[in-house]
């Protein structure tokens, strides 16, 4: 266990809200940020340093900046310090803790690439039978219904994350922990699940907004392929962008949002100029300008490591629902000329 020198009164130049609290704890101990003091550092190391630098370089999350740049040392007790902070990088402590440490990138995307690839070409070759050979296929002349029913679903899961004895299989199976997944369905079941109340509300009125609408316009069976790939695609993505970018894996994600970005997607995609309005504002230009403002924001987010959120999850939902859009407004239009033609002696 080392420790890091730290000092009473610091000053915070960067956005900390989504700082990676296991590996805090990892280099922290029990100790509090505003309490820990330290003792036994040679003073005069401790005044060649000002600033915290590379010794808490792995506290770097995936979507937020380091939460120790820019504090200051004041007034300083000193604890064990950690001199030599490269060996940080090659020690045991990092290496147990990460276990995709010195992994390629395929070594580590492999499986989540495997069950994502095998969960959207059984969702689509399956989901049809579902819809027609099965008492499910009333659903079909209630198109609203099957929104709402996964508002419903959605709404358990919340209800369930109340209840201690299922914290076990939640954390299973409803949270997409991207550097130890204990089970790939993780992916489809993050998609279903929400510890915050508002974090529920907001994802569920938008898939109220839009999703009605598309899944009347596309049909139940379409709509369930596209909604349920998507949620698989998008935690890939999660999965796939800090993996690049080397950022830090042990961050959990979970939530609808993925999945309902691709609805917001394919609709802006398939009703371009739908009005909208934001916050009760009007937007100019309609559903589509309002998209591309979204997904430009997403991806600056995602860059720029803004706040907490799962940015990339956005941006692969968002990706899934315009090409979801643009493969059935092409279909669309192949059976439209079919049509024709048949008119045609």
């Amino acid at each position: 266990m080392f420790k890091i020198p730290i000092h009473r009164q610091l000053k915070l130049s960067g956005n900390s809200f989504f700082s990676n609290s296991n590996l805090v704890s990892l280099t922290l101990g029990k100790y509090r940020l505003s309490q820990l003091v330290l003792k036994n550092t040679p003073l005069d190391l401790l005044k060649r340093s000002k600033y915290l630098t590379s010794n808490t370089e792995i506290l770097r999350s995936s979507f937020g900046p380091n939460p120790f740049r820019g504090f200051k040392f004041n007034s300083i007790r000193s604890f064990k310090f950690v001199q030599q902070s490269r060996t940080l990088r090659t020690s045991d402590t990092w290496t147990r803790y990460n276990k995709y440490y010195g992994r390629s990138h395929w070594n580590k995307l492999k499986k989540p690439a495997l069950f994502t690839a095998l969960f959207c070409i059984t969702t689509t070759l399956v989901t049809p039978y579902i819809f027609n050979y099965t008492p499910l296929s009333y659903v079909k002349t209630v198109p609203y219904a099957f929104v709402y029913s996964i508002i419903a679903v959605n709404g358990a899961v919340f209800l369930m994350w109340r209840v201690p004895q299922f914290s076990r299989f939640l954390t299973r199976y409803g949270l997409l922990v991207k550097d130890n997944m204990y089970s790939s369905w993780s992916m489809i079941g993050a998609a279903f699940s929400h510890q915050s109340l508002g974090h529920l509300f907001v994802n569920m009125f938008v898939l109220q907004s839009f999703g009605t609408t598309l899944c009347a316009a596309v049909g139940v069976t379409n709509f369930a392929i596209m909604y349920l790939n998507s949620a698989a695609i998008s935690s890939f993505i999660s999965i796939l962008v800090p993996t690049l970018l080397r950022s830090s894996l042990s961050v959990g994600s979970l939530g609808a949002s993925g999945a309902i970005f691709s609805v917001f997607g394919a609709f802006s995609y398939l009703f371009p100029k739908a009005p909208l309005a934001f916050f009760f504002v009007p937007v100019p230009g309609g559903a589509w300008i309002l998209f591309l403002g979204s997904l430009a924001y997403n991806i600056a987010g995602s860059a720029l490591r803004w706040g907490r959120y799962d940015y990339a999850s956005h941006i692969g939902g968002s990706i899934a629902g315009i090409a979801y859009g643009w493969w059935y407004n092409k279909q669309r239009k192949e059976r439209m000329n079919r049509r024709r033609r048949s008119y045609v002696f």
